[in-house]
Protein backbone atom coordinates (compact mmCIF):
# COMPACT_ATOMS: atom_id res chain seq x y z
CA UNK A 1 0.00 0.00 0.00
CA UNK A 2 1.52 3.48 -0.91
CA UNK A 3 1.33 6.18 1.61
CA UNK A 4 -1.25 8.02 -0.44
CA UNK A 5 -3.39 4.62 -0.84
CA UNK A 6 -4.12 4.97 2.51
CA UNK A 7 -4.69 8.50 2.56
CA UNK A 8 -7.87 7.64 0.00
CA UNK A 9 -8.87 5.04 1.79
CA UNK A 10 -8.92 7.13 5.13
CA UNK A 11 -10.88 9.79 3.31
CA UNK A 12 -13.57 7.32 1.63
CA UNK A 13 -14.27 5.93 4.91
CA UNK A 14 -14.44 9.50 6.54
CA UNK A 15 -16.48 10.54 3.94
CA UNK A 16 -19.24 7.95 4.46
CA UNK A 17 -19.38 8.62 8.30
CA UNK A 18 -20.43 11.94 7.39
CA UNK A 19 -23.30 10.89 4.93
CA UNK A 20 -26.34 11.39 7.25
CA UNK A 21 -25.29 13.01 10.39
CA UNK A 22 -23.33 15.89 8.25
CA UNK A 23 -24.31 16.04 4.66
CA UNK A 24 -22.21 19.13 3.86
CA UNK A 25 -18.82 17.84 5.50
CA UNK A 26 -19.74 14.71 3.24
CA UNK A 27 -19.62 16.43 -0.11
CA UNK A 28 -16.18 18.16 0.86
CA UNK A 29 -14.53 14.97 1.93
CA UNK A 30 -16.06 13.18 -1.19
CA UNK A 31 -13.78 15.53 -3.67
CA UNK A 32 -11.22 15.29 -1.32
CA UNK A 33 -11.26 11.74 -1.33
CA UNK A 34 -11.80 11.15 -5.05
CA UNK A 35 -8.71 14.07 -5.89
CA UNK A 36 -6.27 11.40 -3.26
CA UNK A 37 -7.66 8.66 -5.51
CA UNK A 38 -6.58 10.32 -8.75
CA UNK A 39 -3.25 11.22 -7.13
CA UNK A 40 -2.39 7.60 -6.15
CA UNK A 41 -2.75 6.66 -9.52
CA UNK A 42 -1.22 9.98 -11.25
CA UNK A 43 2.16 8.56 -8.44
CA UNK A 44 2.10 5.11 -9.11
CA UNK A 45 1.56 5.61 -12.75
CA UNK A 46 4.64 8.26 -12.68
CA UNK A 47 2.35 10.65 -14.79
CA UNK A 48 3.64 14.39 -13.50
CA UNK A 49 0.57 16.73 -12.91
CA UNK A 50 -0.53 19.42 -10.39
CA UNK A 51 -2.35 18.01 -7.48
CA UNK A 52 -5.46 18.89 -8.32
CA UNK A 53 -8.75 16.77 -9.32
CA UNK A 54 -9.36 19.10 -12.73
CA UNK A 55 -5.69 18.85 -13.49
CA UNK A 56 -5.41 14.58 -12.07
CA UNK A 57 -8.49 14.16 -14.24
CA UNK A 58 -7.60 15.59 -17.27
CA UNK A 59 -3.64 14.23 -17.26
CA UNK A 60 -5.07 10.80 -16.54
CA UNK A 61 -8.19 10.60 -18.47
CA UNK A 62 -6.05 11.52 -21.71
CA UNK A 63 -3.66 8.75 -20.91
CA UNK A 64 -6.62 6.27 -21.05
CA UNK A 65 -5.52 5.63 -17.21
CA UNK A 66 -9.65 6.72 -16.19
CA UNK A 67 -12.33 4.83 -18.19
CA UNK A 68 -15.43 6.77 -19.05
CA UNK A 69 -18.08 5.90 -16.67
CA UNK A 70 -14.69 6.62 -13.84
CA UNK A 71 -14.95 9.90 -15.02
CA UNK A 72 -18.53 10.53 -15.06
CA UNK A 73 -18.15 9.38 -11.22
CA UNK A 74 -15.76 12.19 -10.48
CA UNK A 75 -17.53 14.86 -12.23
CA UNK A 76 -20.60 13.99 -10.38
CA UNK A 77 -18.43 14.31 -7.10
CA UNK A 78 -16.70 17.27 -8.18
CA UNK A 79 -19.89 19.21 -9.11
CA UNK A 80 -21.40 18.27 -5.39
CA UNK A 81 -18.21 19.37 -3.94
CA UNK A 82 -18.40 22.35 -5.59
CA UNK A 83 -22.31 23.27 -4.34
CA UNK A 84 -21.04 22.04 -1.28
CA UNK A 85 -18.51 24.41 -0.93
CA UNK A 86 -21.28 26.76 -1.40
CA UNK A 87 -22.88 25.69 1.12
CA UNK A 88 -20.21 25.41 3.85
CA UNK A 89 -19.97 29.63 2.90
CA UNK A 90 -23.09 30.12 3.70
CA UNK A 91 -24.63 31.10 0.46
CA UNK A 92 -26.29 27.57 -0.13
CA UNK A 93 -29.70 26.00 1.12
CA UNK A 94 -29.34 23.48 3.64
CA UNK A 95 -28.39 20.40 2.27
CA UNK A 96 -29.50 17.01 3.53
CA UNK A 97 -28.72 13.13 3.23
CA UNK A 98 -31.10 12.27 0.79
CA UNK A 99 -29.60 15.51 -1.61
CA UNK A 100 -26.44 13.92 -1.21
CA UNK A 101 -27.35 10.29 -2.65
CA UNK A 102 -26.04 10.92 -6.08
CA UNK A 103 -22.63 11.59 -4.96
CA UNK A 104 -22.83 8.80 -2.11
CA UNK A 105 -23.48 6.68 -5.10
CA UNK A 106 -20.72 8.10 -7.57
CA UNK A 107 -18.43 7.65 -4.81
CA UNK A 108 -18.68 4.19 -4.11
CA UNK A 109 -18.59 3.14 -7.76
CA UNK A 110 -14.98 5.15 -7.76
CA UNK A 111 -13.77 3.06 -4.63
CA UNK A 112 -14.81 -0.44 -5.95
CA UNK A 113 -13.36 0.50 -8.91
CA UNK A 114 -9.88 1.89 -7.11
CA UNK A 115 -10.07 -0.86 -5.14
CA UNK A 116 -10.33 -3.78 -8.13
CA UNK A 117 -7.10 -1.30 -10.08
CA UNK A 118 -5.07 -1.52 -6.74
CA UNK A 119 -5.52 -5.00 -6.78
CA UNK A 120 -4.43 -4.88 -10.15
CA UNK A 121 -1.34 -2.33 -9.42
CA UNK A 122 -0.27 -5.00 -6.62
CA UNK A 123 0.00 -8.01 -8.80
CA UNK A 124 2.25 -5.75 -11.80
CA UNK A 125 4.05 -4.89 -8.68
CA UNK A 126 4.66 -7.88 -7.80
CA UNK A 127 5.34 -9.42 -10.65
CA UNK A 128 8.05 -6.77 -11.63
CA UNK A 129 9.59 -7.48 -7.96
CA UNK A 130 9.81 -11.39 -9.14
CA UNK A 131 11.38 -10.75 -12.28
CA UNK A 132 14.19 -8.50 -10.60
CA UNK A 133 15.22 -11.93 -8.50
CA UNK A 134 17.69 -13.74 -10.34
CA UNK A 135 17.41 -16.82 -10.74
CA UNK A 136 20.16 -18.49 -9.68
CA UNK A 137 21.59 -21.89 -8.56
CA UNK A 138 20.95 -22.24 -4.72
CA UNK A 139 18.38 -19.32 -4.40
CA UNK A 140 14.64 -20.25 -3.88
CA UNK A 141 11.97 -17.96 -4.33
CA UNK A 142 9.18 -17.88 -1.84
CA UNK A 143 5.68 -16.18 -2.55
CA UNK A 144 5.04 -13.60 1.02
CA UNK A 145 2.07 -12.40 2.55
CA UNK A 146 0.92 -10.09 5.00
CA UNK A 147 -2.45 -12.72 5.73
CA UNK A 148 -1.54 -13.05 9.05
CA UNK A 149 -2.86 -17.09 8.15
CA UNK A 150 -0.10 -17.36 5.68
CA UNK A 151 2.24 -15.27 7.03
CA UNK A 152 1.99 -16.84 10.44
CA UNK A 153 2.90 -20.72 8.35
CA UNK A 154 6.05 -18.73 6.47
CA UNK A 155 7.42 -17.24 9.92
CA UNK A 156 6.83 -20.58 12.06
CA UNK A 157 7.90 -23.14 9.26
CA UNK A 158 11.72 -22.03 9.13
CA UNK A 159 12.10 -21.98 5.28
CA UNK A 160 15.28 -20.42 5.86
CA UNK A 161 16.88 -22.92 7.95
CA UNK A 162 15.37 -25.51 6.35
CA UNK A 163 16.70 -24.65 2.98
CA UNK A 164 19.76 -23.55 4.10
CA UNK A 165 20.87 -26.96 4.65
CA UNK A 166 20.66 -27.93 1.24
CA UNK A 167 22.95 -24.53 0.79
CA UNK A 168 19.80 -23.25 -0.64
CA UNK A 169 19.07 -18.87 0.20
CA UNK A 170 15.51 -17.91 0.48
CA UNK A 171 14.13 -14.92 -1.45
CA UNK A 172 10.80 -13.67 -0.03
CA UNK A 173 8.96 -11.95 -2.60
CA UNK A 174 5.58 -9.82 -1.67
CA UNK A 175 2.75 -11.12 -3.96
CA UNK A 176 -1.30 -10.93 -3.80
CA UNK A 177 -3.46 -13.97 -2.62
CA UNK A 178 -4.39 -14.65 -6.23
CA UNK A 179 -4.57 -17.69 -8.61
CA UNK A 180 -1.26 -15.86 -10.38
CA UNK A 181 0.60 -17.52 -7.68
CA UNK A 182 -0.59 -21.12 -9.09
CA UNK A 183 0.98 -19.53 -12.24
CA UNK A 184 4.04 -18.01 -11.08
CA UNK A 185 5.17 -21.43 -9.44
CA UNK A 186 4.27 -22.88 -12.74
CA UNK A 187 6.42 -21.03 -14.66
CA UNK A 188 8.84 -21.43 -12.63
CA UNK A 189 9.21 -17.42 -11.29
CA UNK A 190 8.41 -19.09 -8.13
CA UNK A 191 9.31 -21.95 -6.20
CA UNK A 192 7.56 -21.86 -3.09
CA UNK A 193 4.22 -20.23 -2.63
CA UNK A 194 1.19 -21.31 -0.10
CA UNK A 195 -2.43 -21.06 -1.72
CA UNK A 196 -5.68 -22.14 -1.38
CA UNK A 197 -5.80 -26.15 -1.93
CA UNK A 198 -9.47 -25.96 -3.74
CA UNK A 199 -8.28 -23.37 -6.09
CA UNK A 200 -5.26 -25.30 -7.06
CA UNK A 201 -7.29 -28.41 -7.88
CA UNK A 202 -9.72 -26.74 -9.57
CA UNK A 203 -6.80 -25.18 -12.15
CA UNK A 204 -4.91 -28.31 -12.48
CA UNK A 205 -8.63 -29.92 -13.48
CA UNK A 206 -8.95 -27.07 -16.67
CA UNK A 207 -5.32 -27.25 -17.36
CA UNK A 208 -3.62 -30.59 -17.19
CA UNK A 209 0.12 -29.05 -17.90
CA UNK A 210 -0.32 -26.70 -15.01
CA UNK A 211 -0.60 -29.87 -13.38
CA UNK A 212 2.38 -31.59 -14.58
CA UNK A 213 4.57 -28.21 -13.45
CA UNK A 214 3.05 -27.33 -9.75
CA UNK A 215 3.18 -30.44 -6.97
CA UNK A 216 0.82 -30.16 -3.36
CA UNK A 217 3.84 -30.84 -1.04
CA UNK A 218 1.05 -30.59 1.87
CA UNK A 219 -1.42 -29.33 3.32
CA UNK A 220 -1.07 -26.69 5.88
CA UNK A 221 -4.17 -26.67 8.17
CA UNK A 222 -7.86 -24.69 7.46
CA UNK A 223 -7.95 -21.02 7.42
CA UNK A 224 -9.68 -20.17 10.45
CA UNK A 225 -10.19 -23.75 11.34
CA UNK A 226 -12.58 -23.95 8.41
CA UNK A 227 -15.17 -21.75 10.34
CA UNK A 228 -14.13 -18.49 8.33
CA UNK A 229 -17.55 -17.99 6.94
CA UNK A 230 -20.07 -15.79 7.97
CA UNK A 231 -22.98 -12.93 7.10
CA UNK A 232 -22.62 -9.42 9.34
CA UNK A 233 -26.27 -7.56 9.52
CA UNK A 234 -26.82 -4.66 11.27
CA UNK A 235 -29.20 -4.66 14.34
CA UNK A 236 -31.07 -1.54 12.95
CA UNK A 237 -31.01 -2.75 9.65
CA UNK A 238 -34.00 -5.34 7.87
CA UNK A 239 -31.99 -7.85 9.25
CA UNK A 240 -31.80 -6.81 12.64
CA UNK A 241 -34.69 -8.93 13.97
CA UNK A 242 -34.19 -12.25 11.75
CA UNK A 243 -32.77 -15.88 12.71
CA UNK A 244 -30.67 -17.66 10.50
CA UNK A 245 -33.14 -20.06 10.09
CA UNK A 246 -35.61 -17.09 8.85
CA UNK A 247 -33.37 -16.03 7.01
CA UNK A 248 -32.14 -19.28 5.06
CA UNK A 249 -35.82 -20.03 4.50
CA UNK A 250 -36.53 -16.33 2.94
CA UNK A 251 -33.49 -14.93 1.64
CA UNK A 252 -35.55 -12.45 -0.91
CA UNK A 253 -34.47 -9.04 -0.97
CA UNK A 254 -31.09 -9.68 0.66
CA UNK A 255 -28.06 -7.69 -0.79
CA UNK A 256 -24.66 -9.35 0.01
CA UNK A 257 -21.52 -7.23 -0.13
CA UNK A 258 -18.54 -9.52 -0.98
CA UNK A 259 -15.52 -9.51 -3.08
CA UNK A 260 -17.02 -11.08 -6.37
CA UNK A 261 -13.58 -12.81 -7.43
CA UNK A 262 -12.37 -14.41 -4.23
CA UNK A 263 -12.79 -17.25 -1.88
CA UNK A 264 -15.03 -15.65 -0.05
CA UNK A 265 -17.73 -15.51 -2.75
CA UNK A 266 -17.19 -18.98 -3.05
CA UNK A 267 -17.87 -19.48 0.84
CA UNK A 268 -21.67 -18.13 0.02
CA UNK A 269 -22.61 -19.70 -2.85
CA UNK A 270 -21.33 -23.55 -1.04
CA UNK A 271 -23.48 -21.67 1.98
CA UNK A 272 -26.61 -21.36 0.11
CA UNK A 273 -25.68 -24.77 -1.54
CA UNK A 274 -26.47 -22.83 -5.15
CA UNK A 275 -24.93 -20.99 -7.94
CA UNK A 276 -24.94 -17.27 -8.81
CA UNK A 277 -28.28 -17.44 -10.77
CA UNK A 278 -29.88 -19.41 -7.89
CA UNK A 279 -29.05 -16.85 -5.95
CA UNK A 280 -30.91 -14.51 -8.47
CA UNK A 281 -33.74 -16.78 -8.39
CA UNK A 282 -34.06 -16.76 -4.63
CA UNK A 283 -34.20 -13.00 -5.07
CA UNK A 284 -30.85 -12.40 -2.87
CA UNK A 285 -28.00 -10.10 -5.11
CA UNK A 286 -24.60 -9.73 -4.79
CA UNK A 287 -22.47 -6.77 -4.32
CA UNK A 288 -19.07 -6.40 -5.55
CA UNK A 289 -17.07 -4.31 -3.23
CA UNK A 290 -13.35 -3.75 -2.66
CA UNK A 291 -11.73 -5.93 -0.67
CA UNK A 292 -10.55 -3.01 2.25
CA UNK A 293 -14.14 -1.62 2.75
CA UNK A 294 -15.34 -2.41 6.03
CA UNK A 295 -18.42 -1.23 8.79
CA UNK A 296 -18.68 1.62 6.29
CA UNK A 297 -20.76 -0.29 4.01
CA UNK A 298 -23.38 0.39 6.79
CA UNK A 299 -22.88 3.68 6.15
CA UNK A 300 -24.02 3.27 2.98
CA UNK A 301 -26.77 1.07 3.60
CA UNK A 302 -28.08 -0.28 6.80
CA UNK A 303 -30.00 -3.41 5.23
CA UNK A 304 -27.00 -4.84 3.68
CA UNK A 305 -25.43 -7.90 4.56
CA UNK A 306 -21.44 -8.35 4.91
CA UNK A 307 -18.91 -10.73 4.11
CA UNK A 308 -15.21 -9.96 4.64
CA UNK A 309 -12.24 -11.18 6.47
CA UNK A 310 -11.28 -12.04 10.10
CA UNK A 311 -9.70 -7.89 10.37
CA UNK A 312 -14.10 -7.20 9.83
CA UNK A 313 -15.33 -9.66 11.84
CA UNK A 314 -13.22 -8.82 14.64
CA UNK A 315 -13.96 -5.30 14.56
CA UNK A 316 -17.92 -5.73 14.15
CA UNK A 317 -17.67 -7.74 17.34
CA UNK A 318 -15.93 -4.85 19.08
CA UNK A 319 -19.40 -3.00 18.41
CA UNK A 320 -23.02 -3.74 19.61
CA UNK A 321 -24.67 -2.49 16.79
CA UNK A 322 -23.64 -5.58 14.52
CA UNK A 323 -24.21 -9.44 14.69
CA UNK A 324 -23.40 -12.42 12.76
CA UNK A 325 -26.98 -13.22 11.16
CA UNK A 326 -25.30 -16.51 9.50
CA UNK A 327 -22.08 -18.19 10.43
CA UNK A 328 -20.62 -21.32 9.71
CA UNK A 329 -21.69 -23.06 12.80
CA UNK A 330 -25.45 -22.30 11.79
CA UNK A 331 -25.12 -24.48 8.77
CA UNK A 332 -26.35 -28.10 8.23
CA UNK A 333 -22.66 -30.38 8.83
CA UNK A 334 -22.27 -31.32 5.12
CA UNK A 335 -22.33 -27.52 4.46
CA UNK A 336 -19.89 -27.06 7.54
CA UNK A 337 -18.03 -29.99 5.86
CA UNK A 338 -17.88 -28.53 2.24
CA UNK A 339 -16.76 -25.05 4.03
CA UNK A 340 -13.46 -26.46 6.15
CA UNK A 341 -13.16 -27.98 3.06
CA UNK A 342 -12.66 -24.95 1.08
CA UNK A 343 -10.36 -23.23 3.88
CA UNK A 344 -7.43 -25.99 3.44
CA UNK A 345 -4.25 -24.27 2.39
CA UNK A 346 -1.39 -26.57 1.01
CA UNK A 347 2.28 -25.92 -0.05
CA UNK A 348 2.80 -25.90 -3.41
CA UNK A 349 6.20 -25.94 -5.51
CA UNK A 350 7.36 -26.09 -8.58
CA UNK A 351 8.44 -29.48 -9.63
CA UNK A 352 11.65 -29.24 -11.15
CA UNK A 353 12.54 -27.12 -8.58
CA UNK A 354 11.94 -29.92 -6.01
CA UNK A 355 13.71 -32.44 -8.55
CA UNK A 356 16.98 -29.80 -8.89
CA UNK A 357 16.98 -29.27 -5.12
CA UNK A 358 16.72 -32.57 -3.92
CA UNK A 359 13.19 -32.88 -1.90
CA UNK A 360 11.02 -35.52 -1.69
CA UNK A 361 7.39 -33.53 -1.33
CA UNK A 362 6.70 -35.59 1.83
CA UNK A 363 10.26 -34.92 3.38
CA UNK A 364 10.16 -31.29 2.54
CA UNK A 365 6.71 -31.19 4.24
CA UNK A 366 7.23 -33.12 7.34
CA UNK A 367 10.49 -31.08 7.90
CA UNK A 368 8.57 -28.02 8.01
CA UNK A 369 5.28 -28.98 9.89
CA UNK A 370 8.16 -29.97 12.58
CA UNK A 371 9.21 -26.73 13.16
CA UNK A 372 6.19 -24.99 12.93
CA UNK A 373 4.72 -27.30 15.55
CA UNK A 374 8.06 -26.95 17.76
CA UNK A 375 7.55 -22.73 17.31
CA UNK A 376 3.73 -23.37 18.94
CA UNK A 377 5.40 -25.69 21.72
CA UNK A 378 8.04 -22.79 22.48
CA UNK A 379 6.85 -20.00 23.98
CA UNK A 380 9.32 -17.73 23.44
CA UNK A 381 9.42 -18.48 19.86
CA UNK A 382 5.59 -18.34 19.82
CA UNK A 383 5.83 -14.90 21.25
CA UNK A 384 7.99 -13.94 18.75
CA UNK A 385 5.89 -15.10 16.55
CA UNK A 386 3.39 -13.36 17.49
CA UNK A 387 5.17 -9.93 17.56
CA UNK A 388 6.00 -10.40 13.85
CA UNK A 389 2.71 -10.87 12.63
CA UNK A 390 1.72 -7.46 14.95
CA UNK A 391 4.52 -5.61 13.03
CA UNK A 392 4.12 -7.19 9.77
CA UNK A 393 0.50 -8.85 8.63
CA UNK A 394 -2.67 -6.47 7.37
CA UNK A 395 -5.09 -4.69 9.64
CA UNK A 396 -7.34 -2.34 8.82
CA UNK A 397 -6.28 1.35 9.08
CA UNK A 398 -6.19 3.15 12.23
CA UNK A 399 -6.15 0.06 14.12
CA UNK A 400 -4.54 -0.43 18.00
CA UNK A 401 -1.80 -2.65 18.57
CA UNK A 402 -3.36 -4.23 21.58
CA UNK A 403 -6.33 -4.90 18.52
CA UNK A 404 -4.07 -6.27 16.47
CA UNK A 405 -2.79 -8.63 18.85
CA UNK A 406 -6.40 -9.82 19.49
CA UNK A 407 -6.84 -10.62 15.88
CA UNK A 408 -3.24 -12.39 15.78
CA UNK A 409 -3.80 -14.62 18.58
CA UNK A 410 -7.16 -15.19 17.48
CA UNK A 411 -6.35 -16.48 14.19
CA UNK A 412 -3.37 -18.43 15.40
CA UNK A 413 -5.63 -20.51 18.22
CA UNK A 414 -8.62 -20.78 15.30
CA UNK A 415 -6.16 -22.07 12.45
CA UNK A 416 -3.59 -23.98 14.18
CA UNK A 417 -4.71 -24.27 17.64
CA UNK A 418 -1.71 -22.27 18.96
CA UNK A 419 -1.46 -20.28 21.84
CA UNK A 420 -5.13 -19.88 23.93
CA UNK A 421 -8.70 -18.88 22.78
Amino acid sequence: MTVNEGESLRLYKKALRYAESDPEVFLSTARRAAEAILLDLAMREAVGSKPTLESLLTVLTAKGLVPPKMVLAIRTIQNYGNFGSHALDGSGDEISAEDVQPCLNALTQLAAWYGRTSSSFAESEGREALAAVQHTAGTTRLADSTLIVVKALLLGCGFDEVLARRNHRVVCVQLPWSDQLVREVAEGRLDLAIYNEQRLLSMTEEDAELGMRVASVGRLGHSMGGRNFYLLAARGGRWGGATAEEFLADPAGAEIAVPRYSDMFANVLTAFATDEAGLRERGVRILDVPHHLGLELFHLNRDVLAVGGQNLRMHARDEDDYFELLNSDMLPPLVQARLRSAAANVLIANRAWLSSAGFRPNDLFRELMRRFHDMGADAERFEGTVDDLIAHASFPLQSTRSSRERLVRHVLFESYRLGDP
